[in-house]
C-alpha cells in the first residue's frame, strides 16, 4: 500500500530469495547504488517479513514502450548508469547461489518444460538431450563472475526524479554482467528493433560499460530469453495470467535474432543449431 511516498512490502517464504530484499537494499544503498531506501523492516518469523521503502511511483521503463525512440533511448542511458555501479561492487553480504552449470541447466529445462512442452506440445526430452545445451552451461560456468541483478528487465527499473532506480534485486548473485545487459536489450516486453538494439549497445559503452564479447553476450542472451519464455508460459498456464501469452511471440523473435547472430564456432552457435529448427527459422 502507498501513503505519502512510502510503499509497504510484505513477503512470505514462498520464494527463497524474498528475505534477501532488505539486506540487499541496505547494502546497495550504502554503496551508492540507486535503489529504494528501507525506512523500517521487521522479521515476522517463519521466513515472513515486512518493510517500508520509499515509493518511486509507477513510471518504469516498460511504461515507455510506445514513447518516441529519443525518450526511450534517454531512459535506457539512465538505466545503464544505475546498473553499472552494481556490477562494480565486491559484495560482502550473502547473495543468492551463484550462476553455475546447474542453474543454467535449470533455465534450459524451464524453457523446455513450459514453453516447448506445455505451450508448443513439443518433445521436451529431445531438446534437453542436445549436447550443445550442456556445453553452453559448462562454458558459462567456467567464466569469471561478478555481481548481477538477475532480473534486470523493463519492469524492474523505475524512473523517478530524473534518475533510474533498480528494484526487485533480491535475486542478486554472482554471474556474468552480460546476462543483465542481455536482459535489457533483448527484453521481450520492449521488442526493440535491431537498429535500436545497436544504439543501446553504444549507450552502454558510453555510460562506461565494458565492450561485450559477442560469444558471451550471445550465450547469456540465449539463456536469459529461454528463462523468460519459460516464465511467460508457466505464469500463463499455471497462474491463469493469459496476458503473458501475448509477449511470447516477441520473445521468440528475440531468441531467433540472437541465435542467428551467434559467432561461428561458438557454444552459442551450436545451441542455435538445436533451437532454430524448433523456432521455425
Amino acid at each position: 500500500m502507498r501513503s505519502a511516498g512510502v510503499l509497504g512490502i510484505y513477503w512470505t517464504a514462498d520464494r527463497a530469495d524474498n528475505a534477501s530484499f532488505v539486506p540487499a537494499a541496505r547494502h546497495l544503498a550504502a554503496a551508492g547504488v540507486q535503489v529504494p531506501a528501507v525506512l523500517a523492516a521487521e522479521d515476522l518469523g517463519a521466513g515472513c517479513g515486512a518493510c517500508l521503502v520509499t515509493d518511486l511511483g509507477d513510471r518504469d521503463l516498460l511504461s515507455l514502450k510506445n514513447a518516441p525512440w529519443e525518450e526511450r533511448r534517454a531512459a535506457y542511458a539512465l538505466a545503464f548508469e544505475a546498473l553499472l555501479p552494481l556490477h562494480r561492487l565486491k559484495p560482502d553480504w550473502p547473495l543468492q547461489p551463484a550462476f553455475d552449470a546447474d542453474l543454467y541447466r535449470w533455465e534450459q529445462e524451464y524453457f523446455a518444460r513450459h514453453l516447448v512442452g506445455r505451450h508448443f506440445g513439443g518433445d521436451t526430452d529431445a531438446l534437453l538431450a542436445c549436447p550443445a545445451l550442456r556445453e553452453l552451461a559448462d562454458w558459462l560456468e567456467a567464466l569469471p563472475r561478478g555481481p548481477v541483478h538477475r532480473d534486470c528487465q523493463s519492469q524492474n527499473i523505475m524512473l523517478c526524479d530524473g534518475k533510474a532506480w533498480l528494484i526487485d534485486f533480491q535475486g542478486m548473485r554472482l554471474g556474468r554482467w552480460e546476462y543483465d545487459l542481455a536482459s535489457l536489450i533483448y527484453d521481450p516486453y520492449m521488442d526493440f528493433s535491431e537498429p535500436e538494439r545497436a544504439e543501446l549497445l553504444q549507450l552502454w559503452q558510453q555510460a562506461g560499460g565494458p565492450q561485450p564479447d559477442p560469444a558471451v553476450l550471445t550465450a547469456c542472451a540465449q539463456q536469459r530469453i529461454m528463462q523468460a519464455l519459460g516464465a511467460f508460459a508457466n505464469i500463463a498456464y499455471h497462474q491463469g495470467k493469459d496476458w503473458y501469452l501475448s509477449v511470447i511471440p516477441a520473445g521468440l523473435n528475440a531468441l531467433r535474432r540472437v541465435c542467428r547472430s551467434a559467432p561461428s564456432g561458438s557454444p552459442a552457435a551450436r545451441v542455435a543449431a538445436c533451437l532454430l529448427p524448433l523456432l521455425g527459422a
